[in-house]
């Protein structure tokens, strides 16, 4: 029983591992150059009344998602330690940041920048790592509150940013800045809860799915 304990142990951290590779050729390979895209959309849609003609929009945008996600972070350090109040609350201030961002990539698979179908189907699946990758995090921090409401209310805001995306369009102007947001997010989060830290990750695994990953975007895009 020890050993196949240890072996589902190893074979999820495999996984773990393979995806965060995943999620971070996704960063790489497809998410730098549709900032780069997002930044001219937004120029031609604000340079008339932005300052700097708009230049800097999407990257400030970018800078306030890395930021926020990184301090959202850095709540459960100083909290674990403490009481079941401070505790409880550093949950609920983790799990509703984190369900805010998530109803925003709901919202931007029905609201994306482009309707190429293909580019959606990678957005989904570079997402779907990253979900897995979050969930998994959260719940090491949480294991008993994420295991009885946490990942139901992450499923419920993605569900809710869908539905808002389905009923709600935007201006094109707020969308880019959403994107950049979300963008700068999924590259803190990718940092500080999905890279391997020690012994925790794997190597190989991680290597593999960050390569077979970017192969996969640059063959299919």
């Amino acid at each position: 029983a020890g050993h196949l304990s240890l072996a589902e142990t190893t074979g999820k951290r495999n996984a773990l591992s393979a995806a965060a590779g995943g999620s971070i050729a996704y960063v790489f390979i497809s998410l730098l150059p549709e900032i780069e895209t997002a930044t001219v959309l937004f120029r031609q849609a604000t340079h008339a009344f932005m300052p700097f003609e708009g230049i800097h929009g999407v990257n400030l945008a970018m800078l306030a998602g890395f930021l926020s996600f990184y301090a959202l972070a850095g709540i459960v350090p100083a909290e674990r330690d403490s009481g079941k109040a401070s505790q409880n609350l550093a949950f609920w201030a983790q799990i509703l940041g984190y369900g805010g961002y998530i109803a925003l990539i709901g919202y931007l698979l029905v609201r994306s920048l482009t309707a190429v179908e293909q580019s959606l189907l990678f957005y989904a699946i570079s997402m779907s790592f990253h979900f897995l990758l979050v969930g998994f995090g959260l719940r090491e921090l949480h294991p008993q509150h994420y295991d009885r409401i946490g990942r139901y209310v992450l499923a419920a805001c993605c569900l809710f940013g869908w539905f808002v995306g389905v009923l709600i369009d935007w201006p094109k102007p707020i969308v880019i800045l959403l994107f950049g947001f979300v963008s700068g997010g999924v590259v803190s989060v990718t940092g500080i809860v999905e890279l391997p830290k020690g012994k925790e990750g794997k190597t190989i695994p991680f290597m593999a799915g960050a390569l077979g990953f970017a192969v996969f975007l640059m063959i299919c895009r």
